[in-house]
């Protein structure tokens, strides 16, 4: 399959405005490089003179540029086939040269601007048309064609920072509310309410407590700045505010982790799994009362990586929007900005009752081994 640049921006008064100009600065150059260099000669004429002249030059190169581009956006001189692109370039640029040589030598005897003599045939202006200018238009097309890339890889490289950003934006709004999450007033005051509790009866069990909690308050601010962490790095953080979450809820409470040892490597988005977690802890176990269980799991299945989260909860309400919950709405827009339509996250309920949260995202290729 051939690479594509692909340019479906639409046509706005600022493009417009940038093409005009683009096409105005050599008609001003080459008009007055041709007006100074031939002033005093026999061949002199006025800068105006020029100035149509080029104006016609670069007229038509506007109008035939969108093709040029067209084809270079379909063959790229770039990616894995731009050799074999740049030798169809070759052929077509001669041609392209050779079609804006015809069309100007026709327009310049019809406005009377021709500098060939009166008594040439039109073979044999074009044949003067081509044996002077031939070279400098292939020049045009190869600068038209460079001039094409470098743009495309400009915006490339403003799409890159942009969503940099965004990715670095959502990162920040995980990490803030995997903090709102563990600072929820009722989640706070239950866990401190514990440690109390604790302190009368289990002084070790109560500094354990403390000391969980500070230390899911420390990693959640100090994270690493990057996208990504592995999968047994990510279970690790989220083992520190499941060991509160039992103790809170005690004999209520129980976590079935199924992850399997050779997907510990993996990388998955960071902060990913805590929200869903407490999404179903705060409307499965919490929202009965009976025992609630919370089962994390994960599966590779062809090249993705499955991760899922499910409760034995009352489930999602008939006509309950499924996309509700604590950090769903963010969880989706980084899995669009990491890895665009190749990631999803669905929220479904479960036959057997309850729901389930599953994440697919795919494996990098360094990943597969």
């Amino acid at each position: 399959m051939n690479t594509t640049i692909s340019d479906s921006r639409p046509i706005t008064p600022r493009r417009v405005a940038i093409w005009f100009v683009s096409l105005l600065c050599p008609t001003l150059l080459f008009a007055t490089q041709n007006y100074v260099t031939l002033l005093g000669t026999e061949r002199e004429m006025s800068w105006w003179f020029w100035l149509w002249r080029e104006s016609l030059v670069w007229a038509i190169w506007g109008a035939v540029s969108p093709w040029v581009f067209a084809f270079t956006r379909r063959f790229p001189v770039s990616g894995k086939h731009w050799l074999r692109n740049l030798l169809f370039h070759l052929p077509v640029g001669a041609l392209f040269a050779a079609a804006t040589l015809a069309l100007f030598v026709l327009a310049s005897q019809a406005t009377g601007i021709s500098l060939a003599p009166a008594e040439m045939t039109l073979w044999e202006r074009l044949q003067l048309g081509f044996t002077r200018s031939f070279a400098f238009a292939i020049s045009i097309y190869g600068v038209a064609v460079t001039a094409y890339h470098a743009l495309w890889h400009y915006r490339q490289a403003r799409q890159r920072e942009l969503r940099a950003w965004q990715l670095e934006r959502n990162l920040v709004a995980a990490r803030l509310e995997a903090l709102r999450n563990q600072l929820h007033p009722h989640f706070l005051f239950n866990t401190l309410h514990m440690i109390s509790a604790l302190m009368s009866q289990d002084v070790p069990a109560a500094r354990r407590m403390i000391a969980r909690l500070s230390d899911l308050l420390r990693r959640t601010l100090d994270s690493s700045e990057t996208q990504e962490t592995s999968v047994a790095d990510e279970i690790e953080f989220l083992e520190g505010y499941l060991e509160i979450q039992r103790a809170r809820f005690h004999d209520r409470l129980t976590i079935e982790l199924r992850i399997p040892s050779q997907l510990h490597e993996y990388l998955v988005p960071r902060l990913i799994l805590q929200p869903i977690v407490e999404n179903a802890i705060r409307h499965g176990t919490a929202a009965q009362a009976t025992a609630g269980i919370i089962t994390i799991a994960a599966e590779q299945r062809d090249a993705q990586l499955l991760l899922t989260v499910c409760d034995n909860g009352p489930g999602i309400a008939t006509g309950k929007d499924l996309q509700e919950g604590i950090g769903l709405a963010n969880t989706r827009e980084r899995l669009q900005q990491l890895y665009g339509q190749q990631a999803t996250l669905t929220l479904a309920n479960r036959p057997e009752g309850g729901a389930c949260a599953t994440i697919a995202i795919p494996i990098l290729a360094e990943n597969r081994g």
